[in-house]
């Protein structure tokens, strides 16, 4: 297994979270941002709403 760490960022001054998710050996640089995704999703809660028409 390979190791990586990832960092979430957000324009708001000290939002930092840092994450580290594992991959096979083999694991493609597809399967790698895959997981990078899925295991930052893992920390992020966001929401839309259609905003009102003027």
């Amino acid at each position: 297994m390979r190791t990586f760490k990832g960092v979430i960022r957000t324009d708001i001054d000290g939002s930092d979270c840092e994450f580290e998710f594992e991959v096979a050996d083999d694991a493609t640089e597809e399967e790698i941002e895959v997981e990078a995704r899925d295991a930052a999703f893992n920390h992020i809660e966001w929401s839309y709403k259609e905003a009102a028409s003027s």
